[in-house]
């Protein structure tokens, strides 16, 4: 039965409101973490060894542990847990749109084609920011199963990166990074859409790489545990 017009109309506000919240929650999350000095996680001063993949630092001071620590403290839970929520919510509409907009005009076909031949012509693909806490960790993940894979970091395109954006958020409905693709397949990011740790946790991943002929022979052929 059709809720009243009355109702109707609360109802959506009701979801609109919801959404909106978790927006401005997701920004002041954001924006928490890049205001904090770089050794701030959870309230408390931390030491980071140096690690040999922490090749990105940004201009303060973060660098690949920086993020990493960030996304897995309660914060950053709630980064990712409100992130993958208006990934599939009306607002996910609008982010699509903004995507475009930040693209400004430019030869669709041609980004297309190109987009297009990153995934058919590579085994696996990371559409990146090379600062995302979320896409540092997919990586790491791929590079410890000795996966091989184009990582292809958006954010050090310039323009050309963001117009690559916007005909992904056309192709997959998604404007987040990572977006993954094996063997031309989407298989959403680094925990959402299923996500590359979801596949791992059913034990899909490893056989769906091997299938695309993304895992190096040795790795392949060691027994999985």
């Amino acid at each position: 039965m059709a809720l009243p017009a009355s109702e109707g109309r609360q109802a959506r506000y009701s979801r609109g409101h919801r959404q909106s919240r978790l927006l401005l929650l997701t920004v002041a999350a954001w924006l928490f973490y890049l205001a904090r000095p770089a050794s701030f996680v959870g309230g408390t001063p931390a030491q980071h060894p140096v690690s040999q993949r922490s090749a990105v630092v940004d201009k303060g001071g973060r660098t690949d542990e920086d993020r990493l620590e960030f996304m897995n403290s309660p914060v950053g839970q709630v980064v990712g847990a409100v992130a993958s929520a208006l990934s599939t919510g009306p607002l996910n509409e609008g982010k699509i749109w903004l995507a475009k907009t930040m693209a400004g005009d430019y030869d669709e076909a041609a980004v297309s084609a190109k987009l297009e031949s990153y995934i058919s012509e590579n085994p696996a693909v990371v559409f990146s920011f090379s600062t995302c806490p979320f896409c540092i960790k997919a990586k790491r993940e791929l590079d410890d199963l000795g996966v091989k894979y184009l990582a292809v970091e958006l954010d050090q395109m310039g323009d050309e990166g963001k117009q690559i954006r916007a005909e992904l958020a056309k192709k997959t409905q998604r404007t987040s990074m990572p977006n993954i693709f094996i063997g031309g397949e989407g298989v959403g990011g680094c925990n959402d859409g299923p996500g590359i740790m979801t596949l791992k946790s059913k034990g899909e991943l490893v056989p769906m790489l091997e299938s695309a002929g993304a895992m190096d022979e040795r790795q392949a052929q060691e027994p999985r545990i």
